[in-house]
């Protein structure tokens, strides 16, 4: 399907994310369009990101993840990319259904810092990773992430010119 007609646009709302497209993912259906990839968030730089997406958009794009653990005995998550890291930012927010009547997921709120320690610089790209209450009750429990950024930040252009440029996977 051709995403580039006028008007359109793939905005799903946080209940859709969590009981549609999240659930099914997680009970390996399959979709009628395919409009999200699954990607190891943290094996790409932020600006590599968007050339993985499946919807190509100007500064917003979907990605499913397997919830990467830090330790094989921790709920630590990683986060981190050779470049530098995500860090939760804020709270996390509860996700209600449609009907405002039960909590059905959390929301996260990541920011991407290029470097280590105190030295890293915090950038724009930001990441809304969405979890399912009901995650703990599938073999392979997904993630997804909404990135936001800008393409035209100076980490794009300089990893673009530098050769580091993701591949596909």
């Amino acid at each position: 399907m051709n995403y580039n007609y006028l008007g359109y646009r793939f905005r799903p709302t946080e209940d859709e994310i969590i009981t549609y497209f999240l659930e099914n993912k997680m009970r390996g259906n399959a979709f009628p369009v395919h409009a999200i990839n699954t990607v190891n968030i943290c094996a790409f730089e932020p600006w590599q990101l968007p050339e993985q997406a499946a919807i190509g958009d100007d500064e917003e794009w979907y990605f499913f993840s397997e919830h990467n653990k830090k330790y094989a005995n921790s709920a630590r998550t990683e986060r981190t990319t050779r470049a530098g890291h995500w860090k939760v930012t804020g709270k996390d927010r509860q996700i209600w259904d449609k009907h405002g009547k039960e909590v059905i997921g959390v929301k996260k709120n990541l920011v991407f810092y290029k470097g280590r320690g105190s030295k890293a610089v915090k950038t724009s790209w930001v990441i809304h990773e969405y979890h399912s209450n009901n995650a703990s009750a599938y073999q392979k429990p997904y993630v997804l992430s909404y990135l936001k950024g800008n393409l035209n930040e100076k980490d794009y252009s300089r990893a673009a010119s530098s050769g580091h440029a993701a591949s596909g996977s």
